[in-house]
């Protein structure tokens, strides 16, 4: 789940053979969706969001952002009411107050680094451009503008990724080779369960890609956008009560106790978090067309062109 962002990527390597075994296919084959991945859309760019988003000040950050603020609660009541009735200035007291402290700035230093530090003040979103024009492919990263990886269309390696822990998650994943080593790596769009599903959003890049935004999916159908980054209250919340799935959806009520604090955190983290920015390079050769036919519009909501109803 957490596969390229708490879990780094493995690079500088050779490929794996997994890997050589499933690469995405460069010819139309089955169904094309963007599955709630696609941030922006026009004639001569697409934007899309890396697997990570969904994940932004979830499950993990959020019990370790309450543990924390617990054992700091704790940790200042021992000190300001338990401490001083027992501190008499003895040495075995000072002892005491030394691990106190040692013991909650550490524990605090220690999850900042592992889990709240990844995800509070970082970036909003981490975008991918795949750019029709100069067929190149962009992909943001935690170094920022100075660290976009940049790979021409036809020269990464895209294939079917797999979850570090959870190995039935699947994602689309690119490698920047030199050779046969693995230099850079990069995932694209939503990891999900099922390999159809990832198949079907490589389905809908490919087509802009090779074929224009036109095609991007099967006439008589359009296509609309249906994810929002915008860091807003009413955008957390829907992502959180969409992460429920189908099964869990008619609960949202009962089990709001659990789901407001993910939605509070997520919004925390996102508002804590920057704007990306491209490099000059980058920005200078994403021109718009005025009055460009395929530019799509986008929602200020998720799911808000969804079947023309909203959410």
């Amino acid at each position: 789940m957490y596969t390229g962002w708490l879990r780094r990527f493995k690079v500088d390597r050779p490929i794996d053979p997994v890997e050589q075994f499933e690469p995405l296919k460069r010819e139309r084959t089955g169904a094309s969706n963007e599955r709630h991945c696609v941030i922006s859309l026009n004639s001569t760019y697409m934007d899309v969001i890396d697997r990570r988003y969904r994940l932004r000040g979830m499950v993990a950050t959020t019990v370790v952002t309450l543990v924390s603020t617990a054992l700091a609660l704790f940790g200042l009541w021992m000190l300001v009411t338990w401490l001083p009735t027992v501190y008499q200035g003895r040495a075995v007291d000072w002892f005491m107050v030394g691990v106190l402290v040692i013991g909650f700035v550490g524990q605090f230093a220690l999850l900042y680094r592992l889990i709240i530090g990844r995800d509070f003040f970082t970036y909003k979103y981490y975008p991918i451009r795949f750019n029709r024009r100069t067929r190149m492919v962009h992909a943001y990263t935690d170094a920022g503008p100075s660290g976009v990886i940049s790979v021409p269309w036809d020269q990464g390696y895209f294939h079917l990724g797999h979850g570090q822990g959870e190995t039935f998650l699947r994602d689309i994943r690119c490698h920047v080779m030199d050779g046969e080593m693995v230099k850079q790596t990069f995932a694209v769009g939503h990891y999900f369960d099922d390999a159809d599903k990832v198949r079907e959003i490589w389905e809908f890049i490919r087509r802009y890609m090779d074929e224009g935004p036109q095609h991007v999916v099967d006439a008589p159908a359009s296509p609309q956008l249906h994810l929002s980054v915008a860091d807003t209250w009413k955008n957390c919340y829907l992502t959180v009560i969409i992460s429920l799935g189908e099964a869990l959806l008619p609960y949202r009520t009962v089990l709001m106790p659990l789901l407001g604090p993910l939605a509070a955190c997520r919004w925390l983290v996102l508002k804590s978090s920057k704007t990306p920015e491209w490099p000059a390079h980058v920005v200078t050769e994403s021109g718009i067309d005025v009055a460009d036919p395929h530019q799509l519009p986008e929602p200020e909501y998720v799911g808000q062109f969804y079947e023309g109803r909203g959410v």
